[in-house]
C-alpha cells in the first residue's frame, strides 16, 4: 500500500470526525436554546462569561475560525468547505457557552445554568442568604434544600449553596425581586468556607 492510499483513507477518517462534531454541535445548540425558550416569566438577566460578560476559550475559538476561513478562501478555496464546518462547530460551542453561563432570574426562581437542573433553585427553596460587594459587583451566597422529583426534601438536615455574582447594572431591580419573592424568611447559618450548612 502506498502513502496516497493511508493519506486519503485518513482524511475520510478525520471527515468522518468533524461531520460527527458537527452534528452533535447542532443538537446541542438546538437543546440549548430550546431550554432557553422554554423558560417562562424571566424577569430579568445578564451575560455570565469572563471576556465582558462572554465565554472565553469558546470565543476565541470562534474567532481563530473566523480567521482561519478567511485565510483560506484566499489561499485555497476548495479547502472552505471543511474549514466552514469548524465555524459552524465554534458557532454553536460559542452559542452554548454563552447560553449555559447566562444567569435568568424567573418567576420560578433563579437559573444558573440552562442545561443544567440542579443548578435551577425555586424561590421557596431557599432558606438564607448573604450578600457582599466586590468590585465586579454583589456576590449572593444562597442556600436552600435540595428536592428529589416528588418534591420532597432530600435531607433536611443539609443546606446546598449556590454562588451569584450579580453585575452592579443590576444590583437594584435584583434586590428589589428579592425583597417581593423571600422578604425576611431566613432561618439557616452560613459559614463562609463550608459547601454543607446545618440549620439552626
Amino acid at each position: 500500500m502506498n502513502y496516497s492510499f493511508w493519506a486519503s483513507h485518513i482524511s475520510y477518517l478525520f471527515d468522518g470526525i468533524l461531520l460527527i462534531f458537527t452534528l452533535s454541535a447542532t443538537m446541542l445548540g438546538a437543546i440549548t436554546i430550546s431550554n432557553a425558550m422554554r423558560l417562562r416569566n424571566v424577569q430579568m438577566s445578564w451575560k455570565g462569561g469572563h471576556l465582558k460578560g462572554y465565554p472565553l476559550i469558546s470565543t476565541l475559538f470562534l474567532v481563530f475560525c473566523i480567521l482561519l476561513l478567511i485565510f483560506t478562501f484566499w489561499k485555497d478555496p476548495e479547502g472552505v468547505l471543511r474549514v466552514a464546518a469548524y465555524n459552524w462547530v465554534g458557532i454553536n460551542w460559542f452559542l452554548v457557552s454563552h447560553m449555559a453561563a447566562k444567569v435568568y432570574i424567573t418567576d420560578y426562581g433563579i437559573v444558573k445554568n440552562v442545561n443544567d437542573p440542579s443548578q435551577t433553585v425555586a424561590w421557596y427553596q431557599i432558606i438564607d442568604l448573604v450578600e457582599r460587594d466586590e468590585e465586579r459587583g454583589s456576590v449572593y451566597t444562597f442556600l436552600y434544600f435540595m428536592k428529589d422529583r416528588n418534591g420532597t426534601f432530600v435531607n433536611e438536615k443539609k443546606c446546598v449553596r449556590l454562588e451569584l455574582v450579580i453585575p452592579n447594572r443590576k444590583k437594584k431591580a435584583f434586590r428589589k425581586i428579592l425583597s417581593f419573592k423571600l422578604g425576611r424568611r431566613f432561618n439557616c447559618r452560613f459559614t463562609k468556607h463550608s459547601d454543607i450548612e446545618e440549620p439552626h
